[in-house]
């Protein structure tokens, strides 16, 4: 008999539960950004975690592959700089409003970390994607890839047209066996071309996502209800609308019109 496991995984294709995420995806306004945190800040079982600011840069193809195939790949800049690393996001699909997808992410890129950088983030040219992916990334994340994307993508992937700056207020609401990670993000995000980068866009998001000690798929599953019930309550309050974008498609459809008619 075929468990609900067994069919996430096949329609993510992803061999490991261990790296499928669940989340929601909320848009809000800047006035109720505010307001929102106080709300989660004086939730009984809501208890506020860190504040956390880095950047992402978006990397895809000149043809932006990627970007077609729903899925994206980032560079994260996190502790001042200190930690480098590549995550991955495959195609997702949608099901009670909660979105599934895989996610990986690399070991620390210790080689692009600068000692000084005054000009730049790292020295991007000097290597390729491929060849990182093939040094930090586990067996999983780079299986997982190519048969998300081939290795006529992954080989072609040297652009990073996407720079966001994060401000996360993060929170936690633990369920037991699970536990549920609320956050208000505000997301920076600029546009990277000969000319260098140019303001894109200002927004703010919630975002809502199950997780579980070990990433247990099976405990996500079994609290589903705990993040289908805090999220009712969240949006009757505040009338949160979805959104159906993940950052970097929502960053990167507001300028492809403009790339299409110049093409």
């Amino acid at each position: 008999m075929i468990t609900q496991k067994q069919i996430i995984c096949s329609r993510l294709q992803t061999d490991d539960p261990r790296f499928i995420e669940i989340e929601s995806k909320k848009r809000i306004y800047p006035s109720q950004a505010k307001r929102l945190k106080k709300y989660l800040s004086n939730l009984k079982k809501s208890k506020f975690v860190k504040t956390t600011y880095f950047f992402d840069q978006f990397l895809d193809t000149p043809n932006m592959d990627l970007f077609k195939l729903n899925a994206s790949l980032r560079l994260r800049y996190k502790r001042n700089g200190t930690k480098v690393y590549l995550q991955y996001k495959g195609p997702g699909f949608f099901e009670d409003g909660l979105l599934y997808r895989s996610e990986f992410s690399s070991n620390n890129l210790r080689e692009l970390i600068l000692e000084e950088s005054h000009h730049d983030m790292i020295h991007f040219k000097q290597t390729s994607v491929l060849r990182l992916l093939k040094k930090y990334a586990g067996d999983e994340m780079l299986k997982t890839m190519k048969r998300h994307l081939g290795m006529g993508v992954l080989n072609k992937i040297s652009s990073g047209p996407i720079i966001a700056h994060y401000k996360k207020d993060k929170f936690l609401v633990d369920l037991g066996g699970a536990f549920l990670e609320p956050s208000v993000d505000r997301v920076f995000a600029f546009h990277i071309n000969k000319s260098g980068p140019h303001p894109l866009s200002t927004f703010y998001e919630f975002e809502n996502e199950i997780k579980a000690v070990g990433s247990s798929l099976k405990s996500k599953m079994a609290h589903l209800g705990d993040l289908l019930k805090f999220n009712e309550k969240l949006g009757r309050k505040f009338r949160l609308h979805p959104e159906p974008l993940d950052k970097y498609h929502r960053c990167t459809s507001l300028f492809l019109p403009a790339r299409r008619k110049r093409s």
